[in-house]
């Protein structure tokens, strides 16, 4: 006759390997899926004004406006196991003192 420990050990164990097969099938469900999507951007209205900045001294600094038209189609992204998107705009451009600038 097996102990009470031996039976919760092989309950625990038998426990955990069903959890770790379901574990691993949910993976597998979302793994081969594509997350990318085509998007569209088109600016619809850029104002640059010099204006003072006041948390950093009088000097003067650029400050930039951009309205802008995004069209893309999520849907695909959304399976069960996505509830929430989080996405961001990174804007790249060049000046003459500096050959890359990245705005998020």
């Amino acid at each position: 006759m097996h102990s009470v420990l031996t039976r919760a050990n092989a309950l625990v164990a038998y426990t955990m390997s069903v959890l770790a097969s379901l574990t691993f099938l949910c993976f597998v469900s979302t793994f081969f899926n594509e997350y990318q999507v085509n998007a569209n951007i088109d600016t619809v209205k850029v104002v640059v004004k010099n204006v003072p900045d006041y948390a950093a001294g009088k000097e003067k600094n650029d400050l930039g406006f951009l309205t802008f038209d995004l069209q893309a189609d999520l849907n695909p992204l959304f399976n069960w196991n996505v509830k929430q998107l989080f996405l961001y705009l990174t804007a790249e451009y060049e000046t003459p003192n500096n050959k890359l600038n990245q705005v998020v």
